[in-house]
């Protein structure tokens, strides 16, 4: 009995620890959060000006994004955006009129999707969809007391609440004996990147930021951090005061990397007409899947269909971006896996990516013959 009891105790905790893997920050790119001394409508109001910029540097993967004229004009008037709104109680307090502090209430603010976006069109600005790389990182400090890898909770809410200005999902590893051994605080100090994709790979996560930092004889801190990420790994340096300082630049140094493979530029509008031939749909309900996925994307305007034969299923999308920017985001889902060139088609390599000559091959995950 103490042997079945002792089972069923390791697979729960098993069970918590797959689940815990799993979960990472999730951003809602249309809400904002702000506390407000009371529910008056002038504290609304500068409450949603303040909520919308954030809005708009989320969306748009732009912290320059609120300083366009037209910006400042929709921020003028931010309510006009706001589709829901609601208030809840908090410990938390606020400086009153004459200095003394006064209760807040965190108001909780939704902000309408078509608008925001019609907005980032009308300035110009890019316009970066919800379907975002997860992003896990590793922190490692060189202090007076040695290497260690960071798991001080203030420097991770500084990392969660900038990812979160952002709008990118991150990942915290679990710091588990599991993380210990496979991650130590030497290997992460060398950026050995074997050792950080084998630790990491429990994790799942799209992309990999590992940050180095220690402090300088002047009291600041100086730093360097590495990416990994399908697209290409990328290096990057900066200094800060602090901790927070540092580290909040690396995650803004992330997010300008990922709006730049992500971002669909309102200049790319109606740009692209690219064929892809899916290759394993053998049946209506497989087509539908393919079809209702395809036209769920943000950057894909319309997906028309083209023609069924013995190869597979011939698309044509027309897209607000270019062949490469459907790719990374088809491969942020996986719902579409790539398909080697046939033979057949071999004989167009010379053609363009993405023309009825050449389309794009994939394969529907999942799909049964």
């Amino acid at each position: 009995m103490a042997l079945i009891i002792r089972c069923v105790f390791i697979w729960v905790a098993l069970s918590l620890m797959a689940t815990a893997v799993q979960a990472d920050q999730v951003v809602e790119l249309y809400r904002a959060d702000a506390l407000v001394k009371s529910q008056s409508q002038a504290q609304r109001e500068a409450a949603a000006k303040h909520a919308l910029e954030r809005v708009l540097i989320r969306v748009s993967g732009n912290t320059a994004a609120a300083e366009s004229p037209q910006a400042r004009q929709a921020l003028a008037r931010a309510q006009d955006y706001v589709y829901e709104y609601s208030y809840a109680s908090t410990d938390e307090t606020l400086e009153g009129p004459n200095g003394e502090p006064v209760p807040a209430s965190r108001l909780h603010l939704k902000f309408s999707p078509a608008s925001v976006e019609q907005l980032l069109r009308a300035t110009g600005l890019s316009f970066w969809p919800a379907n975002r790389p997860t992003l896990l990182v590793w922190v490692v400090v060189n202090s007076a007391d040695g290497l260690e890898v960071v798991r001080d909770e203030q420097v991770w809410q500084a990392l969660r609440e900038r990812a979160e200005l952002r709008g990118l999902p991150l990942m915290a590893p679990l710091f588990d004996l599991e993380d210990h051994l496979a991650m130590p605080a030497e290997s992460l100090w060398r950026m050995d990147e074997s050792a950080i994709r084998n630790a990491s790979e429990r994790y799942r996560a799209d992309a990999i930021l590992t940050l180095r930092y220690s402090a300088l004889s002047d009291g600041s801190l100086r730093g360097n951090w590495q990416l990994l990420h399908s697209e290409g790994d990328l290096g990057f340096d900066g200094a800060g005061a602090t901790a927070e300082e540092l580290l909040s630049g690396a995650i803004d140094s992330v997010a300008d990397r990922f709006a730049g493979l992500y971002g669909i530029s309102p200049s790319e509008s109606g740009a692209a007409s690219i064929a892809m031939l899916i290759d394993n749909v053998h049946s209506f309900g497989d087509y539908k899947k393919a079809e209702r996925y395809l036209a769920s994307l943000a950057l894909v305007r319309r997906v028309q269909l083209h023609s069924i034969g013995a190869n597979g299923l011939m698309l044509n999308l027309y897209t607000e971006g270019d062949v490469a920017r459907l790719e990374n985001t088809l491969a942020l889902d996986r719902t579409l896996l790539p398909a080697s060139e046939s033979v057949s088609l071999s004989e167009n390599r010379y053609q363009i990516r993405g023309s009825l000559l050449r389309p794009l091959r994939y394969r529907l995950e999942g799909a049964q013959p």
